[in-house]
């Protein structure tokens, strides 16, 4: 598994498909911060590259594991759940 240092930009991104085909659906984001507390606001989904192609971009603020998950609610009633480490380094103070 990848691990982060505190400060970085993650792009998580999501595929929806219907019998094998992407599939444009209404999407939401919700990031767990390793504190409990999710990030607010929410992470804006945006379009990626392709149809049924959606991403978010975390900003990881907090060492330990940041869990993200893009669902879908609307042609695609599904969801992509990631884990993302955020390791101290020799350069955290805190």
């Amino acid at each position: 598994m990848a691990t982060y240092d505190k400060g970085d930009r993650v792009r998580v991104t999501a595929t929806f498909k219907t019998a094998g085909t992407n599939t444009n659906t209404v999407s939401t984001c919700t990031h767990r911060k390793p504190s409990g507390d999710n990030a607010s606001p929410a992470p804006s989904v945006q379009t990626g590259s392709g149809t049924g192609i959606y991403f978010v971009d975390i900003d990881l603020d907090q060492i330990g594991t940041h869990t993200v998950k893009i669902a879908s609610t609307d042609e695609v009633i599904a969801a992509e759940t990631i884990e993302l480490v955020v390791e101290k380094s020799v350069f955290d103070h805190s």
